[in-house]
């Protein structure tokens, strides 16, 4: 590493005319930074663009030890993508990183122009007239083009498609009297494209708004259903992953591009069309497993254990030049679905795939009701889920999920009502029910499970009692001490017959904090 270190400094100082000691210190400090590349796979341009925004922008670990944490390896299947290169705890900080470049929000007039002149596309090309590009370096614009991922269909797609592009484009110069000294059509496109699929954004916490941007490293996490890692904005705007699983050396780094709340214990296919508006199928370890979170009623020996068979390599690569249908439509359901218990292969028309679509849209619509209405909600999410049950049997994600979302109305009823309609007995059994469903079917996936724990723990301390009853063991609640270390900087106390925990103020700001993201 110090050989290859120490003549990429002396290539770039020979290039560059780099004479002083201060500029040999930068010079040095990005040769080291670009050691993060494989230079087997990574073009040798991208590797010295990647060192010099890396030393800038890299704030954990510092610039120059950033090979001992990760490397950057391209691969045909993930393209330019982080992979460990030591072994990471829960909790571990990943990276640290300031933006490259930053996408302020448009004004609310300046949003509704766009909108009246073009329509639903007005969100992805707002980027481009929130920008002051008088400030912007060329060397900032050519790095945002070159160092992010942009699809290919951009450039290779129908003729029709780039000619509605271009022109898109085009007019768009016209909205800004910098876009056209800046930009071209082309260049412009691509840039909208990059932001599109890179941009990290939290819309969520207040203020966090303003830290949107482009960032060189942590564009480089890959998607997956059941990741190890979740990223957040620190108090400063850096934009900083941690790990919410062990990691392993040679195990890519991964987040969910959709967020990590509930939405993520829904079935495969209901995953990858979210995630078709990305131009992809995901393919990740869950996806391309049994879809244990869709098991349906078996029409031949009645258990809950019929499967999905999806289809595979190219019958599932969908044509996204498709116009005709919106992008995530063009995701392919299962023809075919197999028993776990029986082996009998049955054709989807023979399953209640329409109830099973009308049964989702419901749950999602009741769980996301506001909380004045939680009375009305927690009696629908109590017939929506017996009405699950009886079409689609007890392992379906739209049962499971109906249980959790009457939990959390059920925790508003008992704060607010005097009339309570339902037993603690009532809740045990939900808890439960939502504990053991989802260590089944979301095994890896740590964050929902620390949702429905959430649940569990505030009203097993409302109600008094230890946790075992809510379907935890108390002395291990998810189990690899994941949830023991974070329950306790949070001040949670957990015994065979008590739950203590913060006081109500930081109780909610920690729920508000680990509360599941909105379906939207």
């Amino acid at each position: 590493q110090a050989v290859a270190a120490a003549a990429l400094v002396a290539r770039w100082l020979e290039m560059e005319g780099h004479g002083t000691c201060e500029q040999r210190a930068v010079t040095e400090l990005e040769a080291a930074a670009a050691l993060v590349c494989d230079a087997a796979t990574v073009e040798p341009h991208r590797v010295s663009a990647i060192g010099r925004w890396a030393a800038k922008h890299t704030r954990w670990p510092l610039p120059e030890r950033l090979q001992e944490s990760m490397k950057l390896v391209k691969t045909d299947s993930l393209g330019l993508h982080a992979v460990s290169k030591r072994n990471f705890a829960i909790g571990d900080l990943l990276l640290k990183e300031d933006a490259l470049l930053r996408i302020p929000d448009l004004p609310l007039a300046a949003r509704g122009q766009l909108e009246r002149r073009f329509g639903s596309k007005a969100p992805f090309v707002a980027p481009a007239v929130s920008m002051d590009w008088s400030s912007i370096s060329d060397e900032v614009r050519q790095a945002t083009l070159s160092l992010f991922w942009a699809h290919p269909l951009m450039e290779t797609g129908s003729p029709g498609m780039r000619t509605d592009n271009f022109q898109m484009c085009e007019q768009l110069r016209q909205c800004k009297a910098s876009l056209p000294e800046h930009w071209d059509a082309s260049d412009l496109l691509r840039f909208l494209h990059v932001v599109d699929l890179n941009i990290h954004r939290d819309d969520e916490v207040p203020g966090n708004a303003s830290y949107t941007g482009l960032f060189v490293l942590g564009s480089k996490f890959s998607h997956s259903c059941e990741p190890n890692s979740s990223w957040s904005f620190s108090k400063e705007g850096h934009l900083q992953y941690h790990a919410i699983r062990p990691i392993a050396p040679g195990e890519p780094f991964t987040f969910s591009y959709i967020g990590n709340g509930m939405n993520m214990i829904v079935s495969t296919l209901q995953r990858r069309r979210r995630l078709g508006t990305l131009w992809f199928v995901c393919q990740c370890s869950r996806c391309c497993g049994p879809d244990l979170a869709r098991r349906i009623s078996c029409p031949k020996c009645g258990e809950a254990k019929c499967l999905p068979v999806y289809a595979k390599g190219d019958g599932l690569t969908p044509d996204w030049t498709c116009r005709q249908s919106p992008l995530q439509e063009l995701v392919p359901d299962a023809s075919t679905w197999q028993c776990g218990a029986c082996g009998v292969m049955v054709p989807a028309e023979e399953l209640p795939l329409k109830d099973e679509d009308e049964l989702g849209e419901h749950v999602i619509r009741a769980m996301q009701g506001p909380i004045e209405n939680a009375g009305e909600d927690a009696v629908a999410l109590v017939q929506l889920r017996k009405l699950a049950v009886a079409k689609l049997g007890d392992n379906h994600w739209t049962t499971a999920l109906a249980a959790f979302a009457w939990l959390q109305k059920s925790y508003v009823i008992l704060r607010k009502s005097p009339i309570i309609d339902f037993s603690e007995a009532d809740l045990h059994d939900a808890s439960s029910a939502v504990a053991s469903w989802l260590r089944v079917a979301t095994a890896q996936n740590l964050e929902q499970q620390m949702s429905a724990l959430f649940i569990a723990l505030r009203l097993a301390q409302d109600l008094g009692g230890g946790l075992r009853p809510w379907g935890y063991d108390p002395a291990d609640p998810l189990g690899s001490g994941f949830a023991s270390a974070r329950l306790s900087v949070h001040g949670w106390k957990i015994g065979d017959d008590f739950v203590t925990g913060p006081d109500e103020a930081a109780n909610e700001r920690m729920m508000q904090k680990n509360a599941p993201r909105s379906f939207a």
